[in-house]
């Protein structure tokens, strides 16, 4: 252990932050040229850094880009119908349930792939890559075919998909209002 003191500080501003994570929008048109391996390793690198209960990280990004699977793969998303043959590189983040013992704590995997998925996605402008994270339903027919593609083991489930790539210039970015902190804030007296 080490203490607080001791950790890097950053020169980062909340402005610089701010900014940063407010250009971050989701891509759906994306240039038809394959993503580096070594990109994709250094944006998992930085989701590696994501909280994680008891530091068990029970994840992994499996990297599908090769035809036919991704396309098989990404025609399996709801929502995904509009752009699913214009994915050139699709992230399956699985979760392990096998990091857990307990069922009380089978949760777990989906909180902490959120996690790392959330830093993964931040870490892709930086690389000159843009993402698109896709509805991924709760179906155990849709569930049981991605399994039998990317041969999962039982104890292995499919958490969320992540289109990724670079973004086609022109491509269109549908207009996203957030909420306000005000809206998502409630102080509990």
């Amino acid at each position: 252990p080490y203490k607080n003191s001791e950790l890097n500080k950053t020169a980062l501003t909340y402005e610089e932050l701010s900014d940063f994570i407010s250009a971050r929008r989701s891509t759906r048109w994306f240039k038809q040229k394959p993503v580096c391996h070594e990109k994709i390793k250094q944006a998992v690198s930085i989701a590696s850094q994501a909280p994680s209960a008891c530091n068990r990280q029970p994840y992994e990004f499996y990297v599908v880009d090769q035809q036919p699977l991704l396309e098989q793969v990404s025609k399996l998303a709801i929502g995904g119908g509009g752009f699913s043959n214009n994915i050139p590189c699709l992230i399956a983040l699985i979760g392990d349930y096998s990091c857990y013992e307990h069922e009380r704590d089978r949760h777990v995997i989906y909180i902490d792939a959120s996690l790392a998925a959330m830093q993964f996605m931040q870490a892709l402008p930086t690389l000159g890559l843009s993402s698109c994270p896709m509805n991924w339903p709760e179906l155990s027919v849709v569930d049981k075919k991605i399994s039998q593609l990317l041969t999962l083991p039982a104890y292995k489930k499919t958490i969320m998909l992540i289109a990724i790539g670079e973004a086609e210039e022109e491509g269109g970015i549908p207009y996203s209002q957030k909420k306000t902190a005000e809206q998502l804030t409630r102080f509990i007296q």
